[in-house]
């Protein structure tokens, strides 16, 4: 393996700020604290006890594994560290050969990837992000072997219900595989898939008993210090009681302009959509398959807050479709303009993790600001391991 053609200035400083950022991440204010009161931790503890119902099948695995001792936080943290070092590495590779302009741009711009090491609390080992691992996994194969594409499918389906959104972009992926029977895909997908993952969204949307279910969480946390406790975060969207869908899309019309206004949401999809379009290289032809195949996945944006999951998503979605085309297609020079312009917009354009977070999507700054911003943003990711060498690891460690 040639590791010299990976040496490139725009890689090295995405893995600079990554490693000092995760670095940070697990051990500020106390080792794991972060991780293990994150929304999504307890998201992997979803169990059976409380009777089948959906995302529930990490955490039946999870019971049995604490049954004989084995710590779970470790490995849902080694699950998550390999499903973002496998994301970021591939997508390394798929670009490897484009130019420092197009490579910067996917890296840097506003939807990009480093969004996800930005909030990397907010990202860190959710399960929707295998379906990224997926697509990639699909993409690099010559050959497709469909018994294990099926176990994969239901595995998918069993831990985070959104393949039905996905279907037709990962139909696109498949279709000219070796080994690929389209009748056999079809039929499967119809008596089985669907079924399967409609029944997930519906009548197993909620947990019968969520007594029970919550008991089996503690019982699993038993050996963890928690901030809260009695399946805080994402298991409570099992419980019958706690939300219903209309209060949902409530939710959504209010966070229109909780904190920015609905203007700046319409504006920033439009920058999103002329991204997706250089994301293509501007194929058109691409742009409007790929567009047309993710419009079941826009639904989300209707029914659930976390909007820059679904935009990262859909980008990053077009990028691998887009990588591991057959065809290739050669840049024009004026198209580095748009790169560059795009990439240097992250410095003024954020995207929220969700509409309700205290967060400007477009936030004008002097330069003199945007300086001491990013001196005071690396000044507190060095400082750590300067403080954990000079005087040792002594947590809680809290910065100002």
């Amino acid at each position: 393996m040639n590791l010299k053609k990976y040496v490139k200035v725009d890689y090295l400083i995405f893995s600079f700020f990554s490693i000092w950022i995760i670095f940070n991440y697990i051990f500020v204010p106390n080792y794991l604290e972060k991780f293990v009161n994150s929304w999504v931790f307890n998201e992997w503890l979803i169990n059976y006890k409380g009777g089948f119902v959906r995302r529930g099948f990490s955490g039946e695995i999870l019971l049995y594994l604490s049954k004989i001792g084995l710590n779970h936080k470790y490995l849902i943290l080694l699950i998550g560290s390999i499903s973002l070092l496998h994301i970021v590495l591939n997508v390394f590779e798929l670009m490897h050969s484009k130019n420092i302009f197009y490579r910067s741009f996917i890296l840097f711009n506003p939807f990009g990837l480093f969004y996800i090491i930005q909030n990397i609390e907010f990202f860190f080992g959710r399960r929707d992000l295998f379906y990224l691992n997926f697509l990639i996994y699909l993409g690099k194969k010559e050959k497709l072997n469909f018994n294990y594409f099926i176990l994969l499918s239901t595995l998918l389906i069993l831990n985070y219900g959104i393949y039905i959104f996905l279907f037709l972009t990962i139909y696109e992926v498949i279709k000219n595989k070796d080994g690929f029977n389209r009748k056999k895909f079809i039929y499967y997908f119809l008596f089985f898939l669907a079924p399967l993952n409609l029944l997930l969204l519906s009548v197993f949307s909620n947990v019968k008993n969520f007594e029970k279910l919550c008991d089996s969480i503690n019982y699993i946390n038993r050996n963890i210090q928690l901030k809260e406790n009695n399946c805080w975060g994402a298991p409570n969207w099992l419980n019958p009681g706690y939300e219903s869908t209309t209060k949902a899309f409530g939710e959504i019309s209010n966070g229109f302009n909780f904190y920015n206004s609905f203007w700046n949401w319409v504006l920033l999809f439009i920058l999103l959509i002329f991204s997706l379009y250089l994301v293509v290289e501007k194929n058109k032809k691409m742009f409007i398959g790929f567009f047309t195949r993710l419009l079941p996945y826009s639904f989300f944006f209707f029914f659930a807050q976390d909007w820059g999951r679904w935009v990262f998503l859909i980008f990053f979605i077009f990028f691998i479709n887009n990588s591991y085309q057959k065809s290739s297609i050669s840049l024009v020079k004026n198209d580095n303009v748009f790169y560059g312009i795009m990439t240097l917009s992250s410095i003024l354009i954020n995207l929220p993790t969700h509409l309700f977070q205290n967060i400007k999507i477009f936030d004008f700054r002097s330069f003199n600001e945007i300086l001491f911003i990013f001196f005071e943003f690396t000044y507190n990711l060095l400082i750590l391991p300067y403080i954990m060498i000079r005087y040792g690891y002594d947590p809680p460690i809290y910065f100002s």
